[in-house]
């Protein structure tokens, strides 16, 4: 019978973000080149408790011409408390795009980060999606003449 002693592995901490990462390895990586073609694309969306997530996903570097060309995207609702275990699906709407300052690169081709907004497969806004809240109180009192904007801050602990 093989017996492991586990006290001596040296365990990472499971928080993301927050693990032990040999600097050789993420430099070797971070040293790879980029296909030319090709973008990383940050998707970033606000949670049911008002923390940001995100993902990531490469993409034809075309995409990143406007933001109506970037595809909408989904994820597991039930992880971040925007959907039921049982309907989980909720789609990531992409709203805006930015040059991402974290991932630069030096060929001329930038990587993007995209802010979206969170709708069921059905297309009704999720409870925790704000800004389409927002969107839809401003449409129905435009012919009032009224006028106010929404700022929507995307950050994180």
């Amino acid at each position: 019978m093989h017996s492991t002693n586990f006290r001596s592995v040296n365990h990472l901490n499971l928080e993301t973000g927050k693990s032990q990462l040999d600097t050789a390895i993420i430099d070797r990586y971070n040293s790879l080149p980029y296909p030319a073609d090709k973008i990383l694309a940050e998707y970033v969306w606000v949670d049911a408790k008002g923390e940001c997530r995100s993902k990531t996903r490469t993409l034809p570097a075309a995409r990143a011409e406007a933001v109506d060309k970037l595809p909408r995207w989904n994820f597991d609702g039930s992880s971040t408390d925007q959907a039921p275990g049982d309907d989980s699906e909720v789609i990531l709407r992409p709203c805006r795009m930015f040059k991402d300052p974290f991932r630069p690169r030096d060929d001329g081709v930038d990587n993007i980060l995209v802010m979206c907004d969170t709708y069921t497969p059905a297309g009704e806004a999720i409870p925790s999606n704000s800004r389409a809240i927002g969107k839809r109180e401003k449409e129905k009192h435009l012919d009032n003449g009224m006028s106010f904007s929404i700022l929507t801050y995307f950050h994180s602990k």
